[in-house]
């Protein structure tokens, strides 16, 4: 960042520093440049901060500041700072302007890539229409295909309103309009969802940093077969049938790391009723916790847990076969195959009404991790002793798993397994899996 030499105090030897935060300063003028499409108005908060700063270490902490928020206002491909000393006749002794330069993103963008799911990757291409009207509106048409399990088209318009008064909370509103097929292939059904959803996602900050989202959403959902000899257990269940729910869910993350935390705490949690119009109506609840303790020379502990209910409501006549909960897999309870930990009908997983599991950690680095320092650092192993059950909160019947592995940090955000898996209690009708197991996902139990 190109920076004018700091007015004041000067430094008396070779050795000595600026102590920057001794050095009077305040902002006189702040420029942005760049703005082709974008309304002025949507800019004017981002100074904010910079006038209220009083010494030079707190101007430049402040234009970093801001730059990050020009950033988030979703308008920039690329920021740069200017700071220099304030000219003309209302400049101060101590003043300084800064300039931030912005790139404004084209009138159209596409991307295609890879995208990670829970066990499942897929191939992603979108288009988008950033910032149609100047105030950071934009438009993505969305396109994922998985040959495993999840195919989704997307067409969706959002709008930020970080410039507002409520810049601290960052809300923003969006409309979708989409198509969703999940497979079942250990139920043999597939379940397509089209309709529209309506969401609402703030941040709040009273004591305790939450990421709030409140959504509707209205589909259609039509259940399918994918071969003829399927229990009748799941054959009632087909047919289109029209979900109305709202949903809410809370974020609270404080880990220093999504992928290999050594420290911090995620919770999360969502609820959703379904049966304000249509014909299919339930109660949803989910929770997911994460705890990681540091301990010594690089090993952690963490500690995981899930728990997941749906119930009928007055107007339930089945509950849809879509909403209820597959336990097994190494998302959720490794040494069983997908799905392959809970209830059965004629031999064919069909899905819990309530669940839990939970996993003990002991995460370790590489030996040797010291010598090739930043490969080393995208791998942990791990040992780990799962339990869990399904329909029941009890533990009796309950199944468990233990063993180690390798896991490898995907992009940051996801991580890849390989285990050797040993499964300690199951019960007769369970699908087990005795040996190694890959799994890929960004929420691991």
């Amino acid at each position: 960042m190109p920076q004018s030499k700091p007015r004041g105090g000067a430094a008396s030897s070779k050795d000595s520093k600026y102590d920057l935060g001794k050095i009077s300063a305040r902002v006189d003028r702040v420029h942005v440049s760049g703005l082709l499409r974008t309304h002025n108005d949507y800019v004017m908060r981002a100074a904010d901060g910079l006038f209220k700063a009083d010494n030079f270490q707190d101007v430049m902490l402040e234009a970093m500041s801001t730059k990050a928020y020009l950033h988030e206002l979703g308008i920039f491909k690329d920021v740069s700072v200017h700071i220099d000393v304030s000219r003309g006749a209302d400049a101060s002794p101590q003043g300084y302007e800064v300039t931030f330069k912005g790139n404004e993103y084209s009138r159209m963008m596409g991307s295609a890539g890879t995208e990670v799911g829970q066990n499942e990757g897929s191939l992603r291409t979108e288009l988008t229409v950033p910032n149609i009207l100047g105030r950071g509106e934009s438009i993505s048409l969305q396109g994922s295909y998985s040959n495993t399990r999840a195919n989704d088209l997307q067409l969706k318009f959002w709008k930020p309103f970080f410039h507002t008064r409520f810049r601290e909370n960052r809300p923003e509103f969006s409309f979708s309009i989409f198509r969703q097929t999940d497979r079942f292939d250990i139920s043999s059904f597939q379940s397509t969802n089209v309709g529209y959803l309506i969401d609402f996602s703030a941040h709040s900050s009273l004591g305790v940093d939450l990421t709030h989202s409140l959504q509707y959403e209205n589909s259609i959902r039509n259940v399918g077969l994918l071969n003829k000899s399927v229990p009748f257990g799941i054959r009632e269940h087909c047919g289109p049938k029209l979900a109305s729910l709202v949903r809410y869910s809370v974020v609270f993350d404080n880990r220093d790391a999504n992928v290999f935390a050594t420290r911090g705490i995620l919770l999360k949690s969502t609820n959703e009723y379904c049966g304000l119009g249509g014909n299919v109506a339930y109660t949803s609840s989910t929770a997911h916790g994460e705890v990681n303790v540091p301990l010594f020379s690089g090993f952690v502990a963490q500690f995981c847990g899930r728990v997941g209910i749906v119930k009928e409501t007055k107007q339930t006549t089945l509950l849809p076969i879509s909403s209820l909960f597959y336990c097994g897999g190494p998302m959720t309870l490794r040494g069983f195959k997908y799905g392959g930990a809970g209830p059965v009908v004629d031999g064919t997983p069909i899905g819990a009404q309530t669940y839990w599991c939970t996993g003990a950690h002991l995460w370790a680095p590489l030996p040797f991790a010291g010598v090739f320092k930043s490969l080393a650092s995208n791998f942990r192993t791990h040992f780990f002793y799962n339990i869990g059950n399904t329909n029941t909160f009890s533990l009796e019947n309950m199944r468990s798993a233990f063993g180690m592995g390798l896991a490898f940090k995907f992009a940051d955000r996801a991580r890849i397994e390989i285990n050797y898996c040993i499964p300690v209690r199951r019960q007769a009708t369970d699908k087990v899996l005795n040996g190694f197991q890959f799994g890929i996902g960004y929420e691991f139990i």
